[in-house]
């Protein structure tokens, strides 16, 4: 069963295996995901006729936003974070296989994450899934906590939001009760700062035990001032006694499966993300959608074979500069740099449209398909 193969693949990767397995993925997701087949044929690709995992076509991530992509019935839907207050569309991952889900992450976090052997006391400032039930790095974040924590890790994170007294009350204590034990702090850059404000308003500054990491994930989602990197570091080190080379940066996304760490505890590049065995990063020209050489920016584009149960290949809306061994994240495209993925995204929109048979003016599925086509026009718009 190929479900199994990839499990084994990513328990114990073998690099000449990938490609084969990888054009495995594209048959099976191509027989069983509509959108996508037609997407392909419209471009006269089968798996016959693809040769190489590169040319396996790519589902722009904003595809997610419409489409059902899922290649099997049930397992949990992960759903992106809202931007607005208003009616935006979410992104939506059907993943019928979330143990391949918590394998990538039992084979990638505690090499990149971990600052000591298991158990490790663990503050989190990211929600449960009982708060977040939807959240993909929530689900992430409790499958860390059930699998790495000490008995004294904690959650300062509530319906509410951040709960600073309880992060302030967690780390006094750990200083005091454990002072040669190293923590891991789990937390968003957007919860972070939040975090760092109050304790400088406070006035409070800690020194976590040697040895403690953080790891640090998304950005600044519905904040008017974005916050300069290097200025959140100087504040952990400033408050928390943490070091910038002890802060970990993770890359994920509710579309896929799969995430990417810096390997900043092991003394590597701070901001360079490395990729896992079984997924392949590519910089591709937002144009033409063609794969760029060696220090071009161009659009992220994701080969993951954790994300079986959906899209294997996915076309990211972020800017990336490959790297050896990695790439290091630009920034979010403009709306002209992603005017080849939306023209993609239009596609596969399109072709799902056309394939139900709809022509009422007044159909629901109608409406949606405009709303989707508008959001893709005011996209590509320069």
């Amino acid at each position: 069963m190929l479900y199994e193969r990839v499990l084994r693949f990513l328990r114990d990767p073998a690099p000449d295996a990938f490609g084969a397995l990888a054009l495995e993925a594209f048959a099976f997701q191509f027989e069983r995901i509509p959108a996508y087949r037609r997407l392909c044929e419209r471009r006269g690709l089968h798996p016959g006729s693809v040769i190489s995992w590169r040319d396996i076509p790519a589902v722009p991530a904003i595809a997610f936003k419409t489409l059902d992509l899922s290649a099997a019935p049930g397992g949990p839907v992960f759903r992106s974070s809202g931007t607005t207050s208003g009616s935006e569309q979410r992104s939506v991952h059907r993943n019928p296989y979330p143990e391949l889900y918590r394998e990538a992450v039992d084979r990638s976090f505690p090499a990149a994450c971990l600052p000591a052997e298991p158990p490790v006391p663990i503050l989190s400032l990211i929600p449960s899934s009982k708060i977040l039930g939807d959240s993909s790095l929530s689900f992430m974040v409790d499958h860390i906590l059930d699998r790495w924590s000490a008995p004294h890790s904690a959650s300062a994170m509530t319906r509410q939001g951040l709960d600073t007294e309880t992060a302030d009350s967690w780390i006094t204590t750990q200083i005091e009760e454990h002072p040669s034990e190293p923590d891991l702090i789990l937390t968003t850059a957007l919860a972070l700062w939040q975090w760092m404000e109050h304790l400088e308003r406070r006035g409070r500054t800690y020194r976590l035990p040697p040895g403690s990491a953080l790891f640090e994930t998304g950005g600044f989602k519905g904040r008017r001032r974005q916050i300069a990197r290097q200025e959140l570091l100087l504040k952990v080190e400033e408050r928390l006694g943490l070091p910038a080379h002890r802060v970990v940066r993770e890359y994920g996304m509710t579309e896929l499966s799969s995430q990417f760490y810096t390997d900043a505890l092991s003394g590597g590049d701070p901001d360079l993300f490395r990729a896992p065995p079984w997924t392949r990063a590519r910089i591709l020209d937002p144009r033409d959608l063609c794969e760029v050489e060696t220090g071009r920016p161009g659009l992220v584009a994701i080969l993951d074979l954790a994300n079986l149960g959906s899209a294997i290949h996915v076309l990211t809306e972020d800017l990336g500069l490959a790297e050896r061994g990695g790439f290091r994240l630009l920034g979010r495209a403009s709306g002209a740099e992603l005017r080849g993925c939306s023209l993609a995204a239009e596609e596969l929109a399109a072709e799902e449209l056309a394939a139900e048979g709809i022509a009422a003016e007044g159909s629901a599925k109608v409406s949606a398909g405009k709303s989707a086509k508008k959001q893709l026009d005011s996209i590509v718009e320069d």
